[in-house]
């Protein structure tokens, strides 16, 4: 939270600039693509779980029109509330920021020079070690490419009651006074969660681009914060809305193998192990969409 809290007076402050059988196929997708779509969409690391919002998510648009942004705030209130997830608006401490700007590389290259953990902070847990040093080349690479849309966030480690780790400060490192154990015979002690993120759009790049598609477009971006990057995996709008880097125009939504895919995310046990998960969504996702 202290890294983070600064940065959202900056963002505040830039508003006014701003296994099946291989040939199965199940309403038009192949075994094939339903596990190349999961397993491209959602990627844990080995010994992670898939993070996923876990209460009220408090949203804070900047920059767009206010006709736009009343449009958006509604659309996403009606995704996140299809999973199970209330999306509220005008809340004290925002946690998902969605900002609009023309000049998207100043951008991020404000934000990253503001603060370079990209919102990390100190209460997680000593195996999730990533989150307090700073973020990968790859997600910085990835931030200061020219997508139309980008996005990081902010993946912390609770206790099974959502009770974030506590730590204390010494002067070589940071001491942790509470860990909960991560397994037990009962199972996973912790579970992964979303706890803030933040969506760039650049308006430059999006002439002749409709507006609906792009509000689904970040919903399943805001929904499963995906890794950053070009997807392949054009059964999904994460493949379909944006190919090398440019918006296309036309009309786009969020898939039927996307709903399925999210839908299983947020109806799964989030303290399971991500790998596991991950296996289980392929399943359960083909034979959703084959019922």
């Amino acid at each position: 939270m202290k890294v983070w809290m600064p940065l959202v007076a900056a963002l505040l402050a830039l508003a006014p600039s701003l296994h099946a059988q291989e040939k199965l196929v199940v309403q038009g997708y192949s075994a094939d693509q339903t596990r190349h779509a999961v397993e491209e969409i959602v990627q844990p690391a080995n010994g992670r779980q898939i993070a996923r919002w876990d209460r009220t998510v408090c949203s804070q648009f900047i920059g767009f029109p206010a006709g736009v942004e009343e449009n958006f705030q509604t659309h996403l209130t009606e995704r996140f509330a299809k999973y199970g997830v209330h999306l509220r608006a005008n809340c004290r401490i925002p946690r998902l920021f969605i900002l609009a700007t023309v000049h998207e590389d100043d951008l991020i290259s404000h934000i990253l020079d503001r603060d370079p953990y990209l919102m990390q902070g100190l209460d997680t847990s000593p195996v999730f070690t990533d989150n307090i040093r700073l973020p990968s080349p790859r997600v910085k690479k990835a931030l200061q490419e020219s997508y139309p849309v980008r996005w990081f966030a902010d993946v912390g480690i609770e206790d099974t009651y959502h009770m974030p780790m506590h730590v204390g400060p010494t002067l070589m490192a940071p001491a942790y006074v509470h860990e909960p154990l991560m397994t037990s015979f009962l199972g996973s002690q912790t579970v992964e969660t979303i706890k803030y993120m933040a969506v760039t759009v650049d308006l430059s790049k999006m002439d002749g681009v409709s507006w609906p598609s792009l509000y689904e477009y970040v919903s399943m971006i805001a929904l499963t914060n995906p890794a950053l990057k070009d997807y392949d995996t054009t059964e999904s709008i994460l493949g379909s809305f944006v190919q090398k880097k440019q918006p296309q125009q036309g009309s786009f939504s969020m898939t039927n193998l996307d709903d399925a895919i999210v839908h299983q995310v947020y109806s799964l046990d989030p303290a399971e192990d991500g790998r596991s998960e991950t296996q289980k969504i392929t399943w359960d996702v083909t034979a959703s969409l084959h019922h």
